[in-house]
């Protein structure tokens, strides 16, 4: 994947372009590392989102998978209701799946060397969950985990906007202290009753969303729900 047309000192930001999320949450932006939690189909079409949006702008993304969550017939998709060809844009998209802790180690501190130039959207997936294998001894999980947040780090410095998606709960509660104080900005999205998803960010501002009608397919089919309804 080739990064030139979008050097280091190009300031990246991207929304997803659904509207309720980003006027809670905000843009995600270059040199900074963001963090979402909850393992919920929003969490997902919120990622493919970002993808599709920088593919439209003309840049390259890398995703490193590590929950199989990345869905390039999504993403075809939602370049298809833009009325744009699928192949063109997502050429530029490199997916990367991992489904040990030791392919993640791989893929985020040896493969993201060997880019060349930092990505300017560079994702990663279920990176808490993948690392909580109990077949992996703790001390060797934490290292690595901590080693590939040192590398994402540096992949921030460099000017990618680095996003990851953690899945939170049981499988990866215990490591979130991990990645957290290396994110500039988080949010929680949280399955409830009746379809809801409740966004929390990190600065305590919330909102629910809610499914319009239950055969949803597309991201939006959400819609916010004022905070009376919190009561119902």
């Amino acid at each position: 994947m080739e990064t030139k047309d979008h050097g280091n000192d190009e300031e990246v930001t991207l929304r997803t372009g659904f509207a309720p999320f980003d006027e809670l949450f905000g843009p995600f932006t270059s040199g900074e590392i963001h963090l979402m939690v909850g393992r919920t189909e929003l969490t997902n079409a919120l990622m493919n989102r970002l993808i599709v949006n920088a593919a439209r702008k003309g840049m390259y993304a890398y995703y490193a998978d590590g929950g199989n969550r990345a869905d390039p017939f999504a993403m075809a998709g939602i370049l298809r209701m833009h009325r744009e060809d699928p192949r063109g844009a997502l050429q530029r998209v490199m997916i990367a799946r991992a489904f040990t802790a030791y392919q993640m180690d791989t893929l985020i501190n040896v493969n993201l060397g060997k880019l060349g130039e930092a990505p300017p959207l560079l994702l990663v997936s279920s990176l808490d969950s993948i690392f909580s294998d109990p077949e992996v001894d703790t001390d060797a999980a934490e290292g690595m985990l901590k080693n590939c947040m040192n590398s994402l780090d540096g992949m921030a410095a460099k000017g990618s906007c680095v996003v990851i998606a953690a899945s939170g709960g049981s499988r990866g509660g215990d490591l979130l202290p991990l990645i957290t104080p290396h994110c500039s900005a988080w949010v929680s999205l949280r399955s409830r009753q009746n379809g809801r998803v409740r966004i929390i960010t990190k600065g305590g501002r919330w909102m629910d969303l809610s499914m319009v009608h239950p055969l949803q397919t597309m991201i939006d089919d959400f819609r916010a729900l004022p905070a009376a309804a919190e009561a119902l």
